[in-house]
């Protein structure tokens, strides 16, 4: 497999752009921030076909431990590329006038598809936590206060008619924190991202109670680019061309009817970069949209919640940061 990693802040490529089309001395780099998580299994299986490659990209894998900083490195510059979860920060950087634009789909809560799940630790489960209304007054963890997790979790409350003050929100930081916290028991309930619902019941520490997309129907997380891939537009269709290839076999071989080699040669390298259990990867696929597109209702119910819980600074609209041109390109140009 041809993902490189490299540190966050390393020193970009240089990049001859000739006549509005891209050009170098050799593939063009572009450094993508994500995190280790199931949902990027269309950019892993990009990558492994050599999608970027025939693009002229030599794409960048740089991890992250959290969806917050992946946003703002990618408005700050420090990647081109950002693919993980929507969050407050994402919606107070493009309020703020940040130089960072939603393009694409990497992952949607749908019933039936297992993305985020809700975990208890397997003592907890075993002495009785059967939902959400048994952790009334309870330690529940997240990344950080306005993150994906703490939007859903305020949502799922809302329909048990609870609110995030019936629980204590412990922010962590950094989903290995999370995990490790519920691990050992110090919550005692958090929304993990795949495969860790899969990876706690295989391995025996935690219980699903429920995953997010059965309750839910939410755009949690996308791909972002940054001034660079959007004002250049000729490398911003190109990455986007790549990705689209990918979702669009990641779709149909994982996603509809059985899942034959394809969907497992997918599973294959998915786990092999996330470092868990193709038997985890394979249970916990997320829906992607076929052709990588927005769900975009659920992108303003997000911007009004965050507005309404004091978590954005300023209004903002979807059209001051969502560009779906990119996508309509790639779509135009690798046909249906």
């Amino acid at each position: 497999m041809r993902v490189r990693v490299v540190r966050y802040g390393a020193a970009l490529a240089a990049v001859l752009v000739l006549g509005g089309t891209v050009a170098a001395q050799g593939p063009v780099t572009v450094r993508v921030g994500t995190l280790k998580l199931v949902g990027g299994a269309p950019l892993f299986w990009a990558e492994e076909r050599g999608y970027f490659r025939q693009e002229g990209l030599d794409v960048r894998m740089v991890y992250f431990g959290a969806a917050a900083p992946v946003a703002t490195a990618t408005a700050s510059g420090d990647v081109e590329v950002g693919a993980t979860g929507i969050t407050g920060t994402l919606f107070n950087l493009a309020a703020g006038g940040a130089r960072i634009w939603l393009v694409a789909d990497r992952g949607q809560e749908r019933p039936g598809y297992p993305l985020n799940a809700v975990v208890v630790p397997r003592s907890s489960y075993e002495a009785g936590v059967r939902s959400l209304r048994d952790l009334r007054g309870k330690r529940v963890g997240l990344t950080t206060l306005g993150s994906t997790f703490h939007y859903q979790i305020a949502k799922l409350l809302e329909r048990e008619r609870l609110t995030p003050q019936d629980v204590e929100l412990v922010p962590l930081r950094d989903l290995s924190l999370v995990v490790q916290a519920l691990r050992a028991g110090q919550i005692a309930a958090a929304i993990l991202s795949p495969p860790w619902g899969a990876v706690a019941e295989e391995e025996g520490w935690g219980k699903v109670l429920f995953y997010v997309g059965d309750r839910l129907v939410n755009q949690v997380t996308g791909v972002f680019y940054g001034d660079r891939m959007r004002q250049n537009r000729d490398l911003g269709v190109a990455f986007m061309k790549a990705y689209v290839r990918a979702t669009r076999e990641y779709h149909d071989s994982c996603l509809r009817g059985t899942r034959g080699p394809l969907c497992e040669s997918i599973v294959r390298v998915t786990a092999r970069v996330v470092g868990a259990p193709e038997s985890a990867v394979r249970k916990s696929l997320p829906y992607i949209d076929r052709d990588a597109r927005l769900y975009l209702l659920d992108i303003e119910r997000q911007i009004a919640w965050y507005l309404q819980n004091g978590m954005l600074q300023r209004p903002l609209s979807v059209q001051q940061f969502v560009d779906t041109s990119f996508v309509n390109e790639a779509v135009r140009q690798l046909g249906r």
